[in-house]
């Protein structure tokens, strides 16, 4: 469209510089009056011409055809300047259609490739994000790999210490059994040895005390008095309380020979036989503080 309007313009100052051609020749060669013509075409009739008026009208003539001449050499010099003005019109349209098509075409091939760069950047942004999608997925097994690992470990490491514990536990439950029966059969030989000794010892100490009661029963039956109308078979039981040396310091009789008589007769024989004798061993002498035998006189 804008390369078609100069040309259409500039054929239609082509075709008035012509027409202005015609004119400018048509007015170069109009036929002027002549004296001698004029002078041949009224031979009849004789005209008298005034020579001022024909100069003058001859010069009018003249200068019509100058200033129509100048008119159509301006209007052509003016219609050139337009074509001249229309064609670098022309030109610049032309120059600035082909740098706007080349700025159009350069920005078509900036955007294109700005284009090709962002879908290459897209790509490779895609496809390290994809890296590192699958690089953080295989980080991610590898850690709850490890982690699973190290539970197994952890979970084997305790078995073990709770085996180790166990079987330590075993072991010092079997060892304190065994110590514990050691020593429940090393008490119950002692128990046994002391009980052994304990019997034995308390078989020495009754025939001590046996031996020593007897000694004190006959002892009794010297000091003693029988009394009047006391004979018979009479007997009783007495209890007689000693202190160390063999001194009588209570006598009392727990089984009446219900003779009262005869029992006081007793009882004043253990006081008269006193001191009594004892034995040395303390610990004999600790069972003979109180000491009970029957007195029956033989």
């Amino acid at each position: 469209m804008l390369r078609e309007r100069p040309r259409s313009f500039v054929y239609a100052v082509l075709v008035h510089l012509a027409l202005l051609g015609v004119l400018v020749f048509s007015l170069d060669w109009a036929p002027s009056v002549k004296p001698g013509a004029a002078g041949k075409k009224a031979p009849v009739q004789a005209v008298v011409v005034d020579a001022e008026k024909l100069d003058s009208e001859i010069r009018r003539q003249q200068q019509q055809k100058d200033r129509k001449r100048r008119e159509a050499e301006e209007k052509l010099k003016k219609i050139e300047q337009q074509a001249r003005a229309a064609e670098q019109k022309r030109k610049q349209e032309e120059q600035r259609v082909a740098e706007l098509k080349r700025k159009e075409a350069q920005a078509k091939k900036k955007a294109e490739a700005e284009r090709k760069r962002k879908a290459e950047a897209k790509k490779k942004a895609e496809v390290e994000r994809k890296r590192k999608a699958e690089a953080k997925k295989k980080a991610e097994a590898e850690r709850k790999r490890k982690e699973e690992a190290k539970k197994k470990a952890e979970a084997e490491r305790k078995r073990k210490e709770e085996a180790k514990k166990k079987a330590e536990a075993e072991r010092k439950r079997k060892e304190a059994a065994k110590r514990k029966a050691a020593e429940q059969e090393m008490q119950a030989r002692l128990a046994a040895e002391q009980e052994q000794e304990a019997a034995r010892r308390r078989s020495a100490m009754q025939r001590v005390i046996d031996e020593y009661v007897l000694y004190i029963q006959q002892k009794v039956e010297r000091s003693w008095i029988q009394p009047p109308g006391a004979g018979g078979e009479l007997s009783c039981t007495v209890e007689v309380r000693l202190i160390p040396g063999g001194e009588v310091i209570d006598a009392q009789i727990v089984r009446s020979s219900g003779n009262p008589v005869f029992d006081r007769s007793v009882e004043a024989a253990v006081f008269k036989a006193s001191p009594l004798p004892v034995p040395s061993d303390v610990d004999v002498m600790q069972k003979f503080r109180t000491i009970r035998f029957e007195f029956k006189p033989g």
